[in-house]
């Protein structure tokens, strides 16, 4: 019966962080322009694929049953130079750390 009752309490209170979080997540979203938002969006989206691709292909080269560790930390390395564009980018357009998704 305690174990129910601890499971359920844990349970609460997961759906209560959630609910949280996804208000604060729409609060923030709006704390910039649209236009702003979008013109960010067009700069880095070519960067977002790009990065998926490099994620895809280390995830391949993982999956070899001896992996190549010098591709992998190549790929790892131009992934972090995207990111850090992307981070730049998102500071040149004024846009905050919540509404860099």
């Amino acid at each position: 019966m305690k174990r129910k009752m601890i499971v359920g309490t844990l349970a609460m209170g997961l759906l209560a962080f959630g609910a949280f979080s996804a208000t604060a997540a729409e609060a923030c979203d709006k704390c910039v322009e649209n236009q702003v938002m979008q013109q960010f969006r067009q700069e880095v989206s070519p960067l977002a694929t790009a990065i998926r691709e490099k994620d895809i292909q280390v995830r391949n080269l993982y999956g070899y049953d001896r992996p190549d560790m010098q591709k992998i930390s190549a790929l790892e390395a131009e992934i972090k130079e995207l990111k850090d564009t992307i981070e730049s980018s998102a500071d040149k357009f004024g846009i905050p750390a919540c509404s860099r998704s």
